[in-house]
């Protein structure tokens, strides 16, 4: 793939998404391909932002999946509780 189709997929990833975090990382990671495209950051900056941009997004996803749990626990929780009460 070239790097439009790459930013074509962001450009899809963007739009179609209601998360704020996929939708940041997704603008952040074209700003940065066009700084480079353009010669104003190294490859290895480059390199390192988006590398930035991939942890950020795991550790999002993963504190989104806590909070999942979390609800979903709570909820099993509260029925278990209202289901000792019959």
């Amino acid at each position: 793939m070239s790097v439009e189709q790459h930013q074509q997929t962001l450009l899809a990833c963007y739009q179609n998404t209601v998360d704020p975090n996929l939708q940041g990382a997704a603008e952040q990671a074209n700003s940065y391909t066009e700084l480079l495209k353009t010669n104003q950051i190294s490859r290895d900056e480059y390199v390192e932002l988006m590398e930035d941009i991939k942890r950020q997004a795991n550790i999002n996803q993963s504190v989104e999946h806590q909070q999942l749990l979390i609800h979903m626990n709570t909820a099993i929780n509260g029925l278990i509780s209202l289901a000792k009460l019959v």
